[in-house]
């Protein structure tokens, strides 16, 4: 897959991991194994000033997000569109969405900004037996991807700040390949209501295919689940 990349900074993530706790997700009835080295609550007191740079890189990757469930039933229910066909994993934290479509045959290429999610996420797809989509530690403000080369782009819960807005739809019309699909997965926020109406500005065709439950850790959250062509 590297032939989907260009030559930069980024890094291609090849170590093991060791685990520190496990939490256990059903996805269309089957069930997957995470590890990470422990929840985000306790990662976040561990941090001190220095972690609180103008990033706040906040320790999200280490929870398993509503969102990321409904995407992965999406793709799993569309499996058949997915298999063999170059795909990017926005933003893939402990690695669920990425080893979901692995296991159904897609070429996934799955990046985080943070090093602790993508060598946490190598480990769980080896841990769920699943192919290793190629793991990359990646800004989506610095892409390292060649442009139009991705049929399906998503991403689960990554518009909970305006400031992502930009970069994202910068990333978007980059890496999209032509007649592409972009599936975002966004639990019911009032802040990511206006990137709907500066996508459709900006020349994209959001549409919102469905809203549904997930049950996780004992809570019900309601998810939608957008697609986003570039007509």
């Amino acid at each position: 897959m590297d032939k989907f990349l260009i030559q930069t900074d980024s890094e291609v993530i090849c170590p093991s991991s060791a685990p520190g706790s496990r939490v256990e997700v059903e996805v269309e009835g089957r069930v997957w194994h995470l590890d990470r080295a422990a929840d985000m609550e306790a990662l976040w007191d561990q941090m001190d000033d220095g972690d609180l740079d103008e990033d706040e890189r906040l320790p999200y990757w280490a929870e398993v997000w509503p969102a990321s469930v409904l995407l992965g039933r999406h793709i799993l229910r569309n499996a058949d569109r997915v298999r063999n066909r170059p795909c990017l994993d926005l933003g893939c934290g402990l690695g669920l969405t990425g080893m979901i479509a692995a296991s159904v045959g897609a070429q996934v290429i799955a990046f985080d900004y943070e090093w602790p999610a993508v060598r946490f996420a190598r480990h769980n797809a080896g841990l769920n037996k699943v192919s290793q989509p190629l793991w990359l530690l990646m800004d989506w403000r610095q892409p390292a991807v060649r442009a139009h080369s991705f049929d399906f782009i998503w991403g689960g819960d990554v518009l909970y700040e305006k400031r992502f807005f930009e970069p994202l739809i910068e990333l978007f019309r980059h890496a999209l390949a032509p007649g592409g699909r972009i599936w975002i997965g966004e639990p019911v926020r009032t802040v990511s209501r206006p990137v709907w109406d500066e996508l459709r500005i900006r020349g994209f065709s959001p549409e919102k295919l469905t809203v549904e439950k997930v049950a996780l850790c004992g809570q019900n959250a309601t998810v939608n689940l957008w697609e986003i062509t570039i007509p």
